[in-house]
């Protein structure tokens, strides 16, 4: 099953808008999928500049991003509601409140299960719970069964320059549900900077790349000694976009990972 044969049927829902129907601006690119994919599409007013998907994004007002929302744009599309995030842009948030607009600041996602509490509350916001509880099921219907007795190590270059994700990423936790494990798991942060010591030192058995090309990646010191490369596991295909959003395509992602992870070479 496609993600998109996931979605589908409640981006058809938005064809025929509520009478509750509600202006509401998305200041991160996940809420604006979700909202989509519970199909309240037709509700937005106004989305963050990073927001590009889908491709109705693109003709949907753009309000800044979500550090540094163009305040005075959101409150001039006067929306019923504004989802921003808990971590980011807390004095616009409080700019925002202060002018008489509603924002609903929803918690970082640290895992799948935190990206279904965001469905859920941005699914009761805008009164449309049973489609939120729909999609759900159906994302939870993408994970993989069981997870394997000896999960391979994974080493994820989420940006150039060695960003990486510790245990208190989402993306630690999709490894995980791709039957992996991820080798900063235990790291007590979300994003951070790891040495190509420390990769080299911990030998991870696949690579994931989110950004750079294989071909630099090999060409790395002491590259070719990782079981990684040895194995032929670096993985380049997965969307970028898709698996560094905690949103419904994210899914797809888990499961297309999977696949790669576990491929027969």
């Amino acid at each position: 099953m496609r993600i998109t044969a996931v979605i589908v049927p409640f981006l058809l829902c938005s064809l025929s808008l509520p009478a509750s129907a509600k202006r509401v601006v998305s200041l991160m690119p996940s809420y604006t999928e979700i909202i989509f994919a519970l199909g309240a599409g037709g509700e937005l007013v106004g989305v963050s500049n990073f927001c590009n998907w889908p491709a109705e994004t693109a003709g949907i007002e753009k309000a800044g991003d979500y550090l540094r929302p163009n305040v005075e744009k959101v409150y001039a599309l006067k929306p019923d509601v504004v989802f921003a995030g808990a971590w980011a842009g807390a004095s616009s948030s409080k700019q925002l409140s202060a002018m008489g607009v509603k924002v609903v600041r929803l918690p970082e996602e640290k895992s799948a299960a935190d990206i279904f509490a965001s469905i859920r509350l941005i699914a009761a916001e805008l009164g449309r719970k049973a489609q939120g509880e729909g999609l759900i099921r159906s994302l939870k219907a993408l994970l993989p069964a069981a997870a394997p007795a000896a999960p391979v190590k994974v080493y994820i270059e989420a940006d150039s320059g060695g960003w990486t994700a510790g245990g208190h990423s989402f993306l630690s936790d999709a490894i995980m549900l791709a039957g992996g494990k991820n080798i900063f798991g235990g790291e007590n942060r979300g994003y951070f900077q790891a040495s190509w010591e420390e990769v080299l030192l911990l030998d991870p058995q696949a690579v994931i790349l989110l950004s750079g090309a294989k071909e630099e990646f090999l060409a790395r010191p002491m590259a070719g000694g990782l079981a990684a490369v040895k194995a032929g596991r670096i993985i380049t295909g997965l969307d970028r976009d898709a698996f560094s959003r905690p949103g419904p395509r994210l899914f797809e992602e888990i499961k297309k990972l999977k696949n790669l992870l576990y491929a027969e070479k």
